[in-house]
């Protein structure tokens, strides 16, 4: 079983990994870039980051993402599925 990154906001897959520390480094090195990012544009006085934020989760969970589950739920979701 692997791991997915996806959008935050969207639900929509970055990308399939086998590793789960591999798709966390990815999703750490996204945000930082971004808070960084939201840091300098607010000192500047520049509008809002266009970026949007990355979460990962197992495949299983993943297919809870896609039918629009809720976090509890999904938990719920992969528990069952396995």
């Amino acid at each position: 079983m692997g791991f997915v990154v996806y959008e935050e906001e969207t639900g929509r897959a970055i990308k399939y990994y086998r590793k789960e520390s591999v798709a966390k480094s990815q999703v750490t090195k996204n945000n930082r870039s971004i808070d960084n990012a939201e840091i300098l544009r607010l000192h500047l006085g520049i509008g809002r980051c266009l970026e949007r934020r990355w979460l990962y989760c197992s495949y299983v969970g993943y297919e809870g993402v896609l039918m629009g589950m809720r976090e509890p739920e999904r938990k719920m979701w992969a528990f069952c599925r396995g």
